[in-house]
């Protein structure tokens, strides 16, 4: 059923069982009207469920499609995928600044001066500057560009495939079940071989962050025209056809970790290999060395992983703590005023 059929069956159907509450002390006949009631939710529960299925199966569909489309061709040097630019980006950072400018005016203006509106409105003033010193200078530009040499983008300009050494989708979603999703690469020597670097790598580089000091490239990925697994998938089809790699890179983890996870992957591709097994059977030595080697990348994959679980579980719980202190703070200044 259509999205909207099922919001008119679900308000039926908490009508339905309101009705079918207040009215089951005085009249029996109301746990028909209950019962129908929660029928009806579930079956708009249920109706939503398998559209959102289909939706998604004909993603993947139209996905697929879309990949054989791109990679059943030979690339050329003339030849690119221009993915543009979500358009959402200057409006929210224009909201930012405005909402940032607008506390931060109130906490300074207010006859105690309350620090805590000042903070917040100079953060979200902040925030909303940077992304619009990094937005504009791509608008009417593609946010990312592949091409059989290499990716491009507004800031950096052109990057060959040859000083890429990792390229990682990671999504997020989010409590509405939206997902979003940027594209990563690792360019280890971002600095020297970067045709352009923006002032605001330059100033995040400062604090240990961005392009500029991480060596990764990171850019959004729109859900608007080309499917963002779609676009993954051909940047590592380019980067595979140009330099041979085609190892997985995780940026949220250890470069240790993804040394091991790069070796393992190559063990695993020389192991498919005609042969493989024959040829390391005819050499035990290097199969032991080899097996050693597989057993300490697994124990440290291991470790990094727990290690990131346990992390995650701290930034989570200092997280609340903060926002607890922010929203309990007008009390417990009271309490230490009293």
């Amino acid at each position: 059923m259509p999205q909207l059929v099922n919001l008119f069956l679900v308000i039926f159907g908490v009508i339905a069982v309101g009705a079918g509450l207040a009215g089951l002390r005085s009249n029996p006949a109301s746990l028909v009207v209950l019962i129908v009631g929660i029928g009806v939710i579930a079956l708009a529960y249920f109706s939503d469920r398998r559209r959102e299925r289909r939706r998604e199966e004909r993603e993947r569909a139209d996905g697929r499609r879309r990949l054989d489309e791109l990679t059943g061709r030979t690339w050329g040097p003339g030849d690119s995928l221009r993915v543009p630019r979500s358009v959402w980006v200057v409006p929210v950072g224009l909201l930012l600044a405005a909402a940032g400018a607008g506390v931060w005016h109130m906490g300074v203006t207010t006859v105690r001066q309350d620090w805590i509106p000042v903070l917040v409105g100079a953060v979200f003033l902040v925030s909303g500057g940077l992304i619009l010193a990094r937005t504009l200078p791509g608008i009417g530009r593609p946010a990312l560009e592949l091409t059989s040499a290499g990716f491009a983008t507004p800031l950096n300009g052109r990057i060959a495939w040859r000083d890429v050494s990792g390229v990682f989708l990671h999504a997020v979603t989010h409590r509405n079940g939206v997902e979003s999703f940027r594209l990563m690469f690792r360019v280890k020597q971002f600095a020297r071989v970067a045709t352009a670097i923006h002032w605001t790598d330059r100033l995040f580089a400062t604090f240990r962050l961005g392009a500029l000091a991480r060596g990764v490239v990171d850019v959004g990925l729109p859900k608007s025209k080309e499917p963002p697994k779609v676009v993954y998938a051909l940047a590592r089809l380019l980067w595979k056809q140009a330099t041979g790699h085609d190892h997985d890179w995780n940026p949220l983890m250890s470069d240790q970790y993804n040394e091991a996870l790069q070796r393992m992957d190559a063990f695993t591709a020389r192991m498919q290999e005609p042969d493989a097994v024959e040829a390391s059977l005819a050499d035990p030595e290097r199969l032991s060395r080899d097996m050693a080697q597989l057993d300490q990348d697994m124990a440290l994959i291991a470790r990094e992983r727990r290690r990131g679980l346990v992390q995650a579980k701290w930034v989570g719980g200092v997280l609340v703590v903060l926002m607890l202190l922010v929203f309990a703070w007008p009390w417990v200044g009271k309490l230490l005023r009293s």
